[in-house]
């Protein structure tokens, strides 16, 4: 587009983006031309992050997962005189219940919408389908809580071990999460993130995939675009 179209193409935008959701922008650069190239940059921060997520989120679970399927089965089921089975998602000892029980069934629900729509046809969901319908949120809530003491003894008796090159404390582990769940809710309701500091959360996601596995990490910090693109924001609107 030649640059004499750019002034109108610049009003289309402010009033199809919306004044409202401009405003960000324009309070950092003052002028519309700039505040709609920072527009476009938050677009492509906010896609990278969304891609660092997809791995983060994956690698945790899993982490965890592996975990609690060891500790389930370690779990006495009085209702039936026998241990609970491996799969937490769909036999759940009564702990998991109390802690995670509301998030499952919704997870279940999802997944099966999911497998109801395979070309093979409808099929209850496994464990893996179920799993991957589980939210960040249920990642975040299931690590220790100074309050509960269910949490820490999950903690002790199981997950602290999906961690086992961690250097930091179990509180700066979820306080790390907690954080990437921020960001992630702020990604995921298109939210600007000029203002977030999305630094520290790229700091905390290789914190939390480093006390997984280094050889992760190092795969990880090879793929992630956040940090190229953080130098790429306009130079106007740098702080």
């Amino acid at each position: 587009m030649g640059t004499a179209h750019q002034p109108a193409i610049e009003q289309i935008l402010f009033k199809r983006l919306s004044p409202e959701r401009l405003a960000p922008y324009l309070h950092v650069e003052g002028n519309l031309h700039d505040a709609i190239h920072l527009y476009r940059w938050n677009i492509d921060l906010s896609g990278a992050v969304y891609e660092a997520l997809h791995v983060f989120e994956v690698l945790l679970r899993n982490a965890l997962d592996e975990k609690l399927c060891l500790w389930n089965a370690s779990q006495p089921d009085p209702n039936h005189g026998r241990l609970h089975l491996a799969d937490w998602l769909l036999d759940p000892s009564a702990l998991l219940i109390r802690i995670v029980g509301r998030d499952i069934p919704e997870a279940r629900r999802r997944a099966l919408k999911s497998t109801t729509r395979r070309p093979e046809g409808q099929r209850d969901p496994h464990h893996a389908d179920i799993l991957a319908a589980m939210s960040l949120g249920t990642w975040r809530f299931i690590l220790p809580s100074r309050s509960d003491a269910g949490k820490q003894r999950l903690w002790d008796e199981a997950l602290n071990e999906a961690f086992p090159y961690l250097k930091r404390t179990p509180r700066q582990l979820e306080h790390a999460v907690e954080g990437i769940y921020r960001l992630r809710n702020r990604v995921a309701h298109l939210e600007p993130l000029i203002n977030s500091n999305v630094q520290a959360q790229l700091v905390n996601m290789r914190t939390v995939i480093g006390a997984i596995d280094p050889d992760l990490l190092s795969w990880f910090a090879s793929t992630e675009r956040i940090g190229s693109t953080l130098q790429e924001r306009p130079s106007s609107a740098r702080n």
